[in-house]
């Protein structure tokens, strides 16, 4: 049987190792852009388990193609971290936050199942995947919030990964139809 001396060297709890004494979970964390690749090897460096969905996609440029690693959720870095060592990462400056839930100043949790699944999903695809938050359906009324369109309102006919195609009725019995951003625009 171990004695005292023992116990005390796996952990200053004694009894337990550390993860049990600090338990970790999943967060997710915005970036600056375009900083997402960075954040992770900082936070690889600090020895915090991170994961940065990425997947290859060929570009073309117009004298060249390669395949380069793209990150899927732009803006966004999931780290497993126990709640002591969340005040060491957020004064970073490439973190801009962690997630919150709406109307609440907590840390929102993501199950380990959501990780796993986004995981599998990037891990099996034969094709790219496109991460969309939006919640945009066929027949939503949008308003465009930026850019020149400002203001204008629509029905949306048609998503695709980064697109609305939009119906902005014009009179005299017709539509316009458009497509924009979907970062452009919002519920009505």
């Amino acid at each position: 049987m171990a004695d005292f001396q023992e116990l005390r060297s796996i952990s200053p709890v004694v009894g337990t190792d550390d993860r049990e004494a600090h338990p970790k979970f999943w967060i997710a964390l915005y970036t600056r852009p375009r900083s997402e690749k960075k954040v992770k090897e900082i936070l690889d460096k600090m020895g915090i388990e991170t994961y940065l969905p990425i997947q290859k996609q060929m570009r073309q440029w117009s004298d060249r193609k390669k395949l380069v690693n793209v990150v899927v959720i732009p803006l966004t870095i999931f780290v497993n971290i126990s709640k002591e060592n969340i005040p060491l990462i957020i004064n970073h400056p490439l973190i801009l936050r962690p997630f919150t839930f709406p109307g609440s100043k907590d840390i929102a949790k993501i199950p380990v199942n959501q990780i796993d699944l986004l995981k599998f999903i990037l891990g099996q695809s034969d094709y790219p995947v496109y991460f969309d938050t939006s919640a945009f359906q066929v027949n939503d009324t949008v308003r465009v919030l930026r850019g020149p369109l400002m203001g204008l309102t629509g029905e949306v006919i048609n998503s695709d990964n980064n697109c609305l195609e939009l119906a902005v009725s014009v009179g005299l019995g017709g539509t316009a139809r458009l497509k924009i951003e979907k970062i452009d625009v919002g519920l009505l």
